[in-house]
C-alpha cells in the first residue's frame, strides 16, 4: 500500500514526517519492511510499542477527488507488528464495562480523509476508507470527543474556502503521550495496565492564495468527559498544581470553560517531543484560542453536489 506521500503539495512543499527521535527505542517496526513506517492508503502510521497507539499518523487529504461511498469496515489487527504493540477488540470492550459504549475507536487519520482516487474510481476510494480500520490506527477516545469538534476540524478549514482549489492537505495527527497520562481504572486483555491519553492533537499542513505554505495546530482533551464517568485513576494528576512539574494538561488549566484550542505548532512540538517542518503559522504568537462547535450551512464534499446541506463547523480558526 502506498502511504502518506511527502510530495504531495507539491515539488517544491516536501512535506516529511515530523522528527521523532524522542520516540526511536519506542517505535512498533513493521516485520515487512523493517522500517518504522506502517503504509496504508494515502496515509502512514509512526506505533508507540509501550503505549500500544500512534505516535504519529499522516494522510494526504484530496477533497475534490473525495468519492461518496458506503461506510463498511471493522477495526482489525496489523499483522506488521507483535499483537502486544497494539491494542484489540476485547480491549475497547473491558474499556466500556465500566459505562457502556462510552469509550470509543477514535480514528486518528480519518476514514473521510483518504476515501479519495485520482481516477475516480469508487472501488479504490473505498478500499482506502476501509485501511483506516486498523488498531494502529486508533486510540480510545471518549465519545463526546470523538463525535464532536474531533472530526470537523478539517472540514472547517477546507470546505469553507479558506484553500484553495485543488483542496490537497497534508494532517499530521496523534494523542500526547505523557507520562502523567492517567491510568484507566480496567486493565488490558494482558492484565497490563494502560494509560490513556488525555489530549490529542493535529498539524495541518496547506498552501493558500499566496503561494506559501502554512500550518495550523489544534489540541483536544477529554480529561473532563473521562472523570465525570468515573474511568480514570487520577494518580498521576497528583503534582499538577506544582509549578516544577510540566505536563500536558498545564497549559490548559487556566481554560475551564472549553477543551478545545487552536495553538501554535511550537506548543505542540513541545507536548510531544515532535519536531515539525516550519511554515507560516498565523497563530504562533498567540495564546490558545478556544474552538467552538456549531451547526452551519456548507457544501458537500462532492463536486457534483451543488445543494446546501447542514453539518458543522469548528468556528474560531485562524488560518
Amino acid at each position: 500500500m502506498k502511504g502518506y506521500d511527502v510530495h504531495f503539495l507539491g515539488e517544491n512543499f516536501v512535506i516529511g514526517m515530523p522528527n521523532y527521535e524522542e520516540y526511536s527505542n519506542d517505535i512498533a517496526l513493521n516485520k515487512k519492511t523493517t522500517k518504522d513506517e506502517l503504509d496504508y492508503i494515502h496515509y502512514s502510521v509512526i506505533q508507540s510499542k509501550s503505549r500500544r497507539v500512534p505516535i504519529v499518523s499522516a494522510s494526504n487529504i484530496y477533497r475534490i477527488k473525495y468519492e461518496k461511498v458506503g461506510r463498511v469496515g471493522s477495526f482489525k489487527k496489523d499483522d506488521r507488528i507483535s499483537s502486544n504493540e497494539q491494542l484489540t477488540t476485547t480491549d475497547y470492550k473491558q474499556f466500556n464495562t465500566i459505562k457502556a459504549a462510552t469509550i470509543e475507536k477514535g480514528h486518528m487519520t480519518k476514514r473521510e480523509d483518504v476515501q479519495w482516487d485520482l481516477d475516480g474510481d469508487e472501488d479504490d476510494a473505498q478500499k482506502a476508507a476501509i485501511s483506516t480500520f486498523f488498531y494502529p490506527n486508533a486510540a480510545p477516545q471518549h465519545d463526546s470527543l470523538n463525535n464532536g469538534p474531533w472530526k470537523h476540524l478539517e472540514n472547517s478549514i477546507i470546505i469553507k474556502g479558506r484553500v484553495p482549489e485543488p483542496a490537497k492537505v497534508s494532517v499530521f495527527t496523534g494523542p500526547v503521550l505523557d507520562k502523567l497520562d492517567p491510568e484507566f481504572k480496567v486493565r488490558l486483555k494482558d492484565g497490563s495496565i494502560f494509560k490513556i491519553p488525555i489530549l490529542f492533537w493535529k498539524v495541518i499542513y496547506y498552501l493558500k492564495v499566496d503561494g506559501k505554505l502554512y500550518r495550523a495546530g489544534f489540541l483536544m482533551g477529554q480529561i473532563n468527559p473521562l472523570r465525570k464517568d468515573d474511568l480514570i485513576n487520577e494518580i498521576g494528576f497528583r503534582d499538577f498544581e506544582l509549578v516544577e512539574k510540566k505536563t500536558s494538561l498545564k497549559p490548559f488549566l487556566d481554560f475551564k470553560e472549553d477543551e478545545n484550542y487552536q495553538v501554535s505548532v511550537s506548543l505542540i512540538e513541545e507536548l510531544t517531543k515532535l519536531k515539525f517542518q516550519n511554515a507560516i503559522d498565523r497563530h504562533e504568537n498567540i495564546k490558545p484560542t478556544i474552538l467552538k462547535l456549531e451547526e452551519v450551512q456548507i457544501r458537500s464534499f462532492e463536486d457534483s453536489l451543488i445543494n446546501q446541506e447542514p453539518s458543522f463547523e469548528v468556528t474560531g480558526l485562524l488560518v
